[in-house]
């Protein structure tokens, strides 16, 4: 009877999780719809120049005027000027020549054309020229424009975002990409070799690729059609070719999780790492709302790297096959990324500690539910704060003053370990000691709320105390303020 009753019982949990579960893939699909039609389409027509490692492309974009008042001009980053030489703002810090695997080298991108119904004078501007203008007089709010440009980028020898080796070539931030229109202005940014110096909305891509035959193509997006790849609603499109990519392949639920790996002697481990990511970071914030999610090791000077449906994971970190628990972090922290500045947008050059912090503390609760002996929690938070708290000496020690305060723009910070102890390392602590005061499921709930109310919009810090207090009926606005000052509170 008990026998019996049990089977019955297993049964109709079996047929709730289903039609739960069917009920949260229609709300992640109706809401990736919906925000796909709410936001710009960018098609790109590009074709790879393997002997001159170039990329030539005519970019389209209908843009709407979101901004509620008539515009003369439409402001894109152009990142890829970062990378020229002389750079006030390079990609890469002075003292790391490791990045250029054959000596210093240099790219750029040359705009031929710009199109507003018919060719316009575009302008260039900026420190570094990575601010493309075009003037479009008299452009009324509620209105589209259709832009078109021609470009042209030559990629430097250089093992980072954008830049070739001998074994890869990675295309991401390539593209004009319209820069954000906050509070009556353009929100520009210079580039940063600390951090991720990117603030976007969402956008739909339609990119189709022409390379030679034999390079392997890892993209954003889905691919229609050979070559030819779309995307809804995601913040960044990047691209990873190589002729020694080895590929792995699994479904989860309508999710195909892709790993395209160089030097990887356990590949299934890194592919079931990957999937435990999707799956955990699903059920604690909010389904992941794509189609595909391509794990890419590659060239790349830091540990990883992440964009829209995929992320960079260094071939480095498995230089030394013992150093494969550190790989397999890196693979769950730049996946955390998919849900904190991905799905839930941030500004990166400004609040850096908001996704960087998020998917740190992310990252310990995947190790909650997926035990590794190398990740306890306990030994986790305690030597992120020994860290911390060594730095802190050290620094002191050497003479020199210590600033804690978090909200800063990417090049406030004066070296790249400070920017790390104070985004990574004390934005994790932040979510750690909130989760002390608050108990680990209450901030769980308030994380779920915050994901679900901000999907594919811009979070900031008010909207994330906003929601943790509507949630958990708690004050913490005055732990983060503190907390972001500078001041230690636990």
């Amino acid at each position: 009877m008990k026998k019996k009753f049990w089977l019955h019982f297993l049964a109709i949990s079996a047929a709730i999780v289903a039609i739960f579960t069917t009920t949260l893939l229609i709300i992640s699909d109706k809401t990736l719809a919906r925000a796909g039609k709410e936001c710009d389409t960018i098609s790109i027509v590009a074709t790879f120049n393997e002997v001159t490692k170039t990329l030539t492309a005519t970019q389209t974009i209908d843009y709407k005027n979101r901004t509620g008042q008539t515009l003369n001009e439409v402001r894109f980053h152009i990142y890829a000027n970062a990378y020229r030489k002389d750079a006030i703002n390079p990609p890469v810090a002075p003292n790391e020549p490791q990045a250029y695997p054959n000596g210093k080298s240099f790219g750029g991108i040359a705009v031929h054309s710009v199109k507003v119904g018919s060719l316009v004078e575009h302008k260039i501007s900026g420190a570094d020229g990575t601010v493309l203008i075009v003037p479009v007089n008299g452009f009324k709010a509620g209105s589209v424009a259709r832009i078109v440009m021609d470009y042209t980028i030559t990629l430097a020898n250089i093992k980072h975002r954008l830049g070739f080796t001998n074994d890869a070539i990675n295309l991401a931030n390539f593209y004009p990409v319209p820069v954000v229109f906050e509070n009556g202005s353009w929100q520009e940014y210079p580039y940063s070799h600390n951090g991720d110096p990117f603030y976007n909305d969402v956008f739909n891509f339609d990119v189709k690729l022409t390379a030679p035959k034999n390079l392997v193509i890892a993209s954003s997006g889905t691919e229609i059609k050979p070559r030819h790849f779309k995307s809804t609603a995601i913040r960044d499109f990047a691209i990873v070719m190589s002729k020694n990519f080895q590929i792995l392949h699994k479904n989860m639920g309508g999710i195909a999780v892709n790993y395209f790996y160089l030097n990887d002697n356990s590949p299934q481990k890194s592919l079931e790492v990957a999937c435990n990511a999707v799956k955990t970071f699903s059920n604690l914030f909010t389904k992941y709302p794509y189609r595909q999610l391509s794990v890419v090791q590659t060239d790349f000077l830091h540990g990883g790297m992440e964009y829209g449906e995929l992320v960079y994971i260094a071939r480095d970190m498995l230089k030394n096959q013992a150093e494969r628990s550190e790989h397999e972090y890196v693979i769950v922290h730049e996946i955390a990324h998919q849900w904190w500045y991905g799905v839930v947008g941030n500004n990166q050059s400004s609040t850096a500690w908001i996704d960087e912090g998020l998917a740190e503390y992310s990252s310990m609760l995947y190790y909650d539910y997926n035990p590794d002996p190398n990740f306890k929690r306990a030994e986790m938070i305690k030597n992120s704060r020994a860290s911390y708290n060594s730095y802190l000496k050290i620094i002191k020690g050497l003479g020199i003053q210590t600033d804690a305060t978090m909200n800063r723009d990417l090049n406030d910070f004066v070296t790249p370990m400070e920017y790390v102890y104070m985004t990574y390392v004390r934005g994790f602590l932040l979510f750690c000691d909130l989760e002390d005061l608050l108990s680990r499921d209450a901030l769980l709930k308030s994380l779920k709320e915050f994901s679900h109310n901000t999907m594919f919009k811009t979070a900031s810090q008010k909207a994330l105390v906003n929601t943790i207090e509507q949630t958990t009926k708690r004050k913490v606005g005055l732990f983060f303020d503190t907390y972001l000052v500078g001041i230690n509170l636990f």
